[in-house]
């Protein structure tokens, strides 16, 4: 069913840098409204949405981090509770049809709430996890995590396919005049 109310999950740095070359030439009658989700310690993907580096979204959400970088795992056990209650109340509020994430930790606990909600009839919240393309020969530990959730599991390299055989291949950031020399 068209339009796709599609949850769009932004890490920082590399993450974000993927996720808007994916979704830059998605098709905005399909996918709409898009909807974007950045952590709300991250300082840089907001500033280059609005930049241009990607498709405009229709809003944004902030949402606490999970685990920052060189916390102790003893009190990101709290902060996971609360990233997971706020994606609670952040599906809850957008029920979206597609939520598509590559890899930050940010995107655990909104895949969590959007199967929670799935379960219970309430939202579609249709799964694609796109690897990092930096993982050649093993998942990130979201991506181990999300594995066997995921409706749609993506990687970039055929080692990973022998190991993940759920997965499906792309090559969506290789240039198309790589590819033509490929052929």
């Amino acid at each position: 069913n068209f339009p796709i109310k599609s949850l769009v999950i932004l890490g920082s740095g590399g993450h974000t840098t993927e996720m808007l070359e994916m979704i830059k030439n998605l098709d905005q009658e399909v996918y709409s409204p898009l909807i974007y989700v950045i952590a709300a310690t991250d300082e840089t993907s907001e500033p280059r949405v609005r930049a241009g580096g990607g498709i405009f979204p229709s809003s944004i959400f902030y949402i606490p981090r999970s685990r920052e970088v060189g916390q102790s795992y003893v009190s990101s056990v709290l902060s996971t509770i609360w990233a997971f209650l706020f994606g609670l109340w952040l599906v809850g509020k957008t029920r979206p049809n597609l939520v598509l994430c590559n890899g930050p930790g940010t995107c655990l606990p909104i895949a969590l709430a959007a199967l929670f909600y799935r379960i219970l009839g309430l939202c579609e919240g249709n799964l694609v996890f796109v690897e990092s393309f930096c993982r050649v020969e093993s998942l990130s530990l979201t991506g181990r995590l999300l594995y066997p959730l995921a409706d749609m599991f993506v990687i970039h390299w055929s080692e990973l396919q022998e190991k993940y055989p759920l997965s499906c291949t792309t090559s969506i950031f290789v240039p198309n005049e790589a590819k033509a020399k490929l052929n």
